[in-house]
Parts: structure tokens; sequence; C-alpha cells
């Protein structure tokens, strides 16, 4: 065997030049097999970890019920298996925008009929009207002229898309109060089931000034056309406003009289009061929940809430306060509501902002049966079983917590039963009646979280888990069954997102990772585990991170050496784990990530210069191998602003880059020139996993565009040919994560991992 000196780069030149002779690599255009494996695509099992916006049950049929999420897609639960399910994984790549659910509405004298406007924020594109006769098996899809924020402040609001009960084919939707839609914002009307749109000139203009959250809800009173002939609009529906300035004056309640071509002020709405959501029960009165903003406009930051009750019988629209405990504004305010529409007088509100002085949310549910004379504290009296999900549960003394930001809805075929919605999960009960309900997690299905991080390590003397994440909001999870939730989330330290994992590829029982902390004092930016992800161990030094950036992190193969790299500070390099760092010559912001096997290789990549940079004495010494300088062709280096820097585990000297222009690679350890993939037109992400049998280089796995077609593949033969291994009902878009986040299990030849609408796993046995 050839050896040569690990410090030098003509020592690594040398054995580069022997690893491209036994290469298997092909400089052949890509070719994609006309059929290729079956692949079984399901969610690795967490239980929820996002935020549920909005929740409404069908009056006609048992058991439907249909949600949004924010950045998730929408979902309709399957009553005969209490699941949900997704209604978006056949969005493309290119929609990944639609997975953010704004409204959603029923037609109810229909119960086939469902609809929703998609857009997750309003710089991402232009909103997008759906339409389904089959209950979300298959959408029509109309583009509107304005985008739409289904997760911006301001999301806990609605429905604000309706239809007209008397006349199915007229439907309402209130925008957004964004500046960037000014022209467009308002009252927008369809009359042919959503196949077109036009602006109701009558509605009083929104400020457009980005306050608020526009048009809150709409409410058709179905009753008003008691003297009209079937089939005849409906005459009365209110709007209400969620700006600023509406809840600075009160006005923030409007009615028409005939059918929304004209609208009023309907007087006596409390002043400095924000509309949240409202609906109208059939004892003939339009309940409202109101909160003042304090920080924000929602879901958090709000107080100051109260419930009121307009009635709309009368035609003078009298106003009620029904507020739980008092009629004064709370520390905290309401949003969630629900009115049964099948008993008269019996609705369900929640609170949305109420902590106690620790942080610790006491958000509740508070149900009525006699139109807000009387409320029910439900949390009081309420048990909550967390096992479906129990690394979830809040922390010992606080047994009964619904989370934050709750919505709720009571099922209008049984009183009993009734879900409560929450910032990282659904509950669900079958005994509300009762003076003690149990409530359990009723999120089955629904998969939301926002994965950051995946690392799948390969086998050591305890074989190794099959999957750690790092994730938005929770700080990461590591899975020892993909199919069962984790019984904890990472702990000591916690955090809030861990933005980059990474393993000692000779030693996968020393993982790493940094993120974000906004709960500790003090604040932790990074952990080390020397028992593969079972436990976790605090840096001693958060290093030079003034901005607490979580940024990304590499270990060395021997787990002896960590290189950190952040936003708005020098890059780092430890080797006690964490006590002690030492800056090193590579930019702010890099891609980082060590050898695929030699324990002494670093490399970064610089995306803003498309500089590349290797260290052969773990992280000492840098050296400047290329960079971008008006990038011409495809073989002098690489384009600046790729997307992800890959290694395949057990290699040396072997690299590849993602980029929009396509597949990199480079086996002389990051020296000389880079090799363009052919036939690859862009690459979001790479990942390795098992060889195949009889194969020595890892399978390749590949979010991107090959042929013109973009999807997910794989290659067994080093990128000479691929199989598309996605298909049109399985594509999963990019979630609410625009990052890509892809890996193959280096321990199951055929498994991989996407970070999508939470944590996707592909496996095939061919």
């Amino acid at each position: 065997m050839m050896r040569f000196s690990a410090n030098t780069i003509a020592g690594r030149t040398a054995l580069a030049a022997a690893l491209l002779a036994a290469s298997a690599f092909a400089a052949l255009p890509a070719q994609v097999q006309a059929a290729g494996p079956t692949y079984s695509w399901s969610n690795v099992k967490i239980g929820g970890g996002g935020y549920i916006t909005g929740m409404i049950a069908h009056p006609l049929q048992r058991g439907l019920f249909y949600n949004r999420t924010d950045v998730g897609g929408a979902y309709r639960y399957d009553a005969a298996t209490s699941t949900w399910i997704p209604l978006h994984d056949w969005l493309p790549p290119e929609k990944s925008y639609l997975y953010g659910i704004d409204t959603i509405a029923i037609d109810p004298s229909n119960a086939n009929k469902f609809y929703l406007v998609a857009g997750l924020g309003f710089l991402d594109g232009n909103a997008m009207f759906m339409s389904s006769q089959d209950q979300g098996r298959s959408f029509k899809q109309v583009p509107l002229p304005f985008s739409t924020g289904a997760n911006a402040i301001g999301r806990q609001v609605g429905e604000r898309l309706q239809v007209d009960p008397n006349l199915g084919n007229v439907l309402f939707y209130g925008t957004a109060n964004a500046a960037v839609n000014a022209s467009n914002n308002g009252l927008w009307k369809s009359t042919n089931g959503g196949d077109t749109w036009s602006k109701v000139a009558g509605f009083p203009a929104l400020s457009s000034d980005g306050t608020g959250a526009g048009v809150a809800f709409l409410a058709f009173h179905k009753g008003s056309n008691w003297n009209k002939p079937p089939g005849s609009p409906t005459s009365i529906i209110y709007a209400a406003v969620n700006t600023q300035a509406a809840a600075d004056s009160g006005a923030t309640l409007y009615k028409s009289s005939d059918a929304g071509a004209t609208w009023n002020r309907v007087w006596g709405a409390p002043n400095g009061m924000l509309p949240q959501r409202g609906q109208i029960g059939p004892d003939g009165y339009l309940y409202i929940t109101f909160a003042r903003f304090n920080t924000e406009y929602g879901p958090g930051g709000m107080d100051m809430g109260q419930v009121w009750k307009v009635n709309i019988l009368t035609g003078a629209d009298e106003w009620t306060n029904i507020t739980p405990l008092g009629n004064s504004p709370k520390g905290y305010g309401f949003a969630g509501l629900s009115v049964d529409p099948a008993h008269p007088k019996t609705v369900a509100v929640n609170t949305l902002g109420w902590y106690d002085g620790l942080g610790v949310p006491l958000e509740t549910m508070y149900y009525s049966t006699d139109g807000g004379a009387t409320w029910t504290d439900i949390r009081a009296n309420a048990t909550v079983d967390t096992s479906a999900a129990p690394w979830s549960a809040r922390p010992a003394g606080d047994p009964t917590s619904f989370g934050n930001s709750g919505g709720s809805l009571l099922d209008p075929f049984d009183p009993n039963h009734a879900f409560i919605t929450s910032g990282g999960a659904t509950w669900e009960t079958k005994n509300l009646t009762q003076p003690k309900t149990n409530w359990a997690y009723g999120q089955n299905g629904i998969e939301e979280s926002v994965p950051l991080s995946l690392i799948s390590p390969v086998a050591n003397e305890w074989n190794a888990y099959p999957l750690i994440s790092g994730d938005g909001d929770f700080c990461g999870l590591t899975h020892t069954s993909v199919s069962v939730a984790p019984n904890t989330k990472f702990s000591s330290p916690t955090c809030k997102d861990t933005t980059s994992l990474d393993y000692a590829k000779t030693n996968s029982k020393i993982v790493v990772r940094v993120g974000t902390d906004n709960w500790g004092n003090p604040k932790h930016l990074g952990a080390v585990s020397w028992n593969g992800g079972y436990s976790w161990y605090p840096f001693g030094n958060n290093g030079p991170s003034p901005n607490g950036d979580g940024g990304r992190v590499a270990i060395s193969g021997d787990g002896t050496t960590i290189l950190w790299s952040t936003k708005g500070a020098p890059t780092v390099v430890s080797n006690d784990f964490g006590s002690s760092w030492t800056q090193v010559g590579v930019p702010q912001e890099a891609h980082v990530i060590a050898d695929g096997y030699d324990t002494t290789t670093f490399y970064a990549y610089a995306r803003d210069t498309g500089g590349f940079y290797a260290s052969y004495n773990k992280g000492a010494t840098w050296y400047l191998l290329s960079i971008d300088n008006n990038y011409t062709g495809p073989h002098l280096g690489l384009p600046a602003w790729g997307d992800m820097v890959s290694v395949p585990f057990g290699k040396k000297g072997d690299i590849w880059v993602s980029t929009y222009a396509g597949l990199y690679r480079n086996t002389n350890w990051g020296q000389a020139n880079w090799t363009l993939l052919p036939g690859v037109q862009s690459a979001k992400g790479l990942g390795f996993g098992k060889a195949a049998p009889g194969a020595s280089y890892p399978t390749m796995y590949l979010d991107g565009t090959i042929n013109g077609v973009t999807g997910i593949y794989r290659s067994i033969d080093t990128g000479a040919t691929w199989v598309r291994i996605d298909d049109p009902q399985h594509q999963y878009a990019k979630g609410g994560n625009d990052k890509s986040t892809i890996i193959g299990d280096p321990k199951t030849f055929g498994t991989v991992y996407l970070g999508k609408r939470g944590i996707m796993v592909g496996t095939s046995s061919n």
C-alpha cells in the first residue's frame, strides 16, 4: 500500500492521482433509467412540532374536519383511523411556497367541496386559490393577483375565505394588510366557484401600512334570506378588519345588507382591540374574540383580550361583553373560537399569550353552553396524555399545559368531541362535557417540523442511531426508530434551533451540534455527545459568535477537533471540545465539512466568492485552492452561491458541491480543477448512503434537476446513471425550509431521509 505524508499538498496530490485512477466516475452524459426502484414514502415519526393555524368541521358529514398549517400544507381528518391525511405532498419544488395555507373554507351545503388560499410569505410570489371537488384529494389552481402570508404575523386570524351558504358558487376572500399589495388589498369575490375573482369596490379600503392581519374573518348570515327564493345570494355578510387604524377608532366590524355590494361600519366594537376570529351561531349571535397587540400582531405578543357577541337578529347589532372571568380586558389575548352549529349557545374560546412569570404557557380553553353567560375553564380540570410524542411534554409541574397560541374546534355531531390547537401540538378529547376532561395528542399524521440539519451516522459498536435531526423551534431529536417519536428532545443544553450537526466519521459515537438559544441563561450555542446523540454536554465556551448565530459545524474523523463557522464572527477551531477556540483563516459563514475518512483534513466553501479552502492539519493551516473570479467554464473552479458541500463517508479527498449550475466533484483534496458532472443541471443537495450490493462507492441521493426534470434521484454508480425515486404524489416541495437536507442511511441500502414537511423517509429493497 502506498503511504503519503498527511500534512503536505504534494503528498495529497500523489494520493489523489492514485484515487483518480481507481475512480468509478465517468465523464459521460448523465443517464436516467426509464424504470427505477419502487420507493415507499412516509414521515419519520415526530408527532406535530408546528403551528396549526386553523381548523374547521363540515356540518353535513360526521368526522369530516380540515386544518391548515403555516408551513406544512393542509390536512383532512380520517375519522376511521383518527389520522390526519396530508393534502399537499404533491406540490413540486417550484411551488414550495404554497405549503403555507392562509385560510380554508368548506361549502356548507356540499360535503365534497373544499377550498383554500395558499402562499407562505408576501414576497414569495402570488397567492394561489385552490378548489377541490373531492375533499382535497385533487385541486384546481387559480393564481391570484396578490400575495399572502400564511407564515406571517397575524396568521392566527380567520377564516377570511368563506362560501355563501345559500349559493355555493359565490365566495368571498379578504386580503391581508401588506404594503406590497396596496392596490389589491381589500375584499375579493368570485361568482363561479373561484375560477375568476374581482375586487369588491364597495368595501372600505385597508390601510395597507403593514399593521395587523387585514381582513380577519368573514361571516355569512344564512338566515337573512328568509324572505328570498332559494338560490339567492346571502343578503347579510359581516367582515372584520384587523389593522392598527381600525383598532384605534373601533371601526373593526363591517356589514353588508346587499350581498356584499356595499358595506357600512357596525358601531359598538371595543376601541383599541383587534378582532381575531368570528362565527355566527344558531342562536342568532355573531361571536368574536379580540386581543390588543403588545409587541406584535400575533400569534405572540398579544394582551388585553376580550370576547364579545353581537345580536344579529334584531337588525340593531347590539354588542354584549361575554369575556370569561369578568368583562375587563385581560393581560393576555383571546384568539381561538369555535361555535357549535348544531347546539345553540355552545361556544369555545382560547386564550393567546398567557404565560406565568417564568415563561411557562398557561393557555386554556373556556367552554360555554349558555352563550357566554358562564364559562368552564377546561385547563383547570384537565389531564393530558403526551405518550404519542413524549419529547414535547411540558416539564414536571406543568402537566396540563395546552401550549401556546391556541385554537379550538367543536364537533357538531358529538358534544363530547373537541380539538385544541397550539404552536406545537393538537389535543383531542372525547369527554368535553364531563367535569374532568381527558386530552391526548390528536395530531396523528400531522408532521410540520422544520428540519435544519440531518445526519445518519455510520455504524459503531452500538450500531448507531438511524437518524439525528436538528430542528427549528424545538432544538432537535435523536431517533432510535424512525417509526416511533423520541422520548426526549435535545437537552443539557436546550436550544431553540439546531442549525448544523456532524459526527466523527471514524468514531460515530462522537456527535456535535450548534444552534441558537432563546431560552437558556447562560446561553449555550453548541454541544457535544460522546454516546451517539443520547446525551449532550455544552461547549465550555460559546466562541466568538456575538449575534448568537448557530452557523455550521464540522468535527474531525477521530472526533478530537471541532471547526465552527458563524455569521458576523471569525471561523474558529477547538481541540478541547469547545472549552477554548482559535481563530482560523476561513471567511465567516463558510460551509465547513470534515473529510469523509481522513482525520486531519477539513474543507470550507465561501458561498459569496466561490472560494474553496482546505486544511490538512486539523484546521491549523488553510489554503485557498480555488475561487470564482468571474467564473467562465465548467473546469476552472466552483461558482459562487452554491448550496451544499458533501463528502462520501469512508472516502479520502473526495468532495462534492451542489450548486444552481450543477453538481461539482473534486477527488484531489480540493486542489486543481473541479469537474462538473454531465447532465445534472442544478443541485440543491447531495447525500450518501450505504453502497448497493456489489458496489464499493456509497449510494448517492440528489435533490436536483437532471435532463430538465426536478426531483429526488438515486445513483449507485457514482453519478454515471440516475433513477428518479420520488413520484407525482410524493414531491413534498420544500415545506417550511428552503435549505435542502438530504442524506442516505449508511447502514441500510436504499434508505434516504429528506427534510421537507417534517422529515420524510424513503425506503426500497431494490
